[in-house]
């Protein structure tokens, strides 16, 4: 008897449960990679706003990009949030590996 039927768990339940971290998972990695490049693209354009004598275009992708930046860092709050409350239902307790797999600040 394997240790999954000892503990009475039907491997179909421990699917769910690794779809859902994985699911969560994604969304952080997306989410991450997102917001790092479109803090990529506001440093480039902050430097080009100096460089160069056309502001107004490159103001107003500034402020789309912080519009986006301030969406997305609440799209990932949102789901790293959620991937805490998934380990502790599953009797994870500390988030200090989740935060540094993710290459996330723990704040």
């Amino acid at each position: 008897m394997s240790w999954k039927e000892q503990q009475g768990l039907d491997p179909e339940v421990l699917r769910e449960v690794a779809s859902v971290g994985g699911y969560y998972g994604k969304k952080i990695e997306y989410y991450a990679s997102r917001k790092r490049r479109v803090e990529k693209a506001l440093i480039y354009l902050r430097g080009r706003l100096f460089k160069y004598s056309c502001p107004v275009f490159s103001i107003r992708q500034i402020v789309r990009l912080r519009k986006e930046l301030k969406a997305t860092q609440k799209e990932l709050e949102k789901y790293v949030y959620y991937m805490i409350v998934y380990r502790e239902a599953i009797g994870l307790t500390n988030h200090k590996s989740m935060y540094k797999v993710y290459n996330l600040s723990n704040d």
